[in-house]
């Protein structure tokens, strides 16, 4: 059966946590609380709600965009196949700048700046491979993206 995924998404979010949220509660909810899917795909499900407009901001806080009326059917799942379905993978080199952006709490502009001050040291590397360099020496953990970076060198 065919469902408005990211509505009853939502819902089942609103029905656990109350009328608001915010984006990490959003991901400790479908990534821990539920364990469906990894915090990643937390995070590009949420963005997708808030871009189909379910979401707005009040505040600090996000609160539904929508009413609804019904129940959540028992076999609803959000599985990483549904957030793929809903979202659009962005490349590899700005994953890897919103991880940065994410772990350092910087913007993107000043995450940039420091993966180019890498790459412009070292010479002769891409900015996917310099990001990565720039993540390895600041200890963020970002393995995820090895393969595709890889991927990349190859083609």
């Amino acid at each position: 059966m065919e469902y408005d995924y990211l509505k009853l998404a939502v819902v089942s979010i609103l029905r656990t946590m109350g009328r608001e949220m915010d984006e990490e509660s959003f991901v400790k909810y479908f990534s821990y609380g539920k364990s469906w899917i990894s915090p990643a795909y937390a995070r590009r499900l949420f963005k997708a709600c808030i871009d189909a407009n379910l979401l707005k901001k009040e505040g600090d806080k996000y609160v539904p965009n929508f009413e609804f009326k019904g129940v959540i059917p028992l076999d609803f799942r959000i599985t990483p196949e549904i957030v793929d379905k809903y979202t659009v993978k962005e490349d590899v080199f700005t994953r890897i700048l919103d991880k940065i952006c994410h772990e350092e709490g910087i913007e993107r502009k000043d995450a940039l700046s420091r993966v180019n001050k890498v790459r412009n040291e070292i010479k002769f590397v891409n900015v996917e491979v310099a990001s990565l360099i720039y993540c390895r020496e600041r200890g963020i953990e970002c393995k995820e993206f090895y393969e595709e970076v890889e991927r990349k060198l190859v083609m």
